[in-house]
């Protein structure tokens, strides 16, 4: 005869792999919601960045950001991620935001080259003409920052 005994402790290898499996077979399930959400993620921007803030602040003071930092193990978990699955991820990063980088590429290029031109037509005969050169490269590129 069979026994029932009580799970006493988690299995963590049957917890990950569980949850592995329901995020590829759910993958369809989670594009319709994304699709159909109940309420749109950008329906009150004043109010979520009004929580935004409030969040940010309330972290700040538990220490939440120093403390977490504090307690990352770089010699395991940041190296073992890296190893396990940053690098292929990173790579895939190459095709999987494509759209995205190829969406910005026009405008970032005007940016550049509308840089280059003012750039390019400053004196570069002294020191102090290349610091300017080199300023106005910075704050060049900085005034198209959050609009490219």
């Amino acid at each position: 005869m069979a026994t029932i005994n009580p799970t006493l402790t988690v299995n963590a290898a049957n917890m990950a792999a569980n949850w592995t499996k329901g995020v590829a077979a759910n993958g369809a399930k989670w594009l319709a919601k994304y699709l159909a959400p109940k309420v749109l993620f950008n329906a009150d921007p004043q109010t979520a960045q009004a929580n935004w803030i409030a969040g940010v602040n309330a972290a700040a003071a538990n220490n939440t950001y120093a403390n977490n930092f504090g307690a990352a193990s770089v010699a395991t978990t940041a190296a073992n991620n890296a190893s396990s699955f940053g690098q292929s991820n990173y790579t895939a990063s190459g095709t999987n935001k494509a759209a995205n980088y190829s969406a910005k590429t026009t405008n970032l290029a005007n940016a550049i080259t509308a840089v280059r031109n003012t750039v390019s037509s400053m004196p570069s005969a002294t020191l102090q003409d290349r610091i300017n050169r080199m300023t106005a490269w910075a704050n060049g590129m900085a005034a198209y920052k959050g609009k490219i």
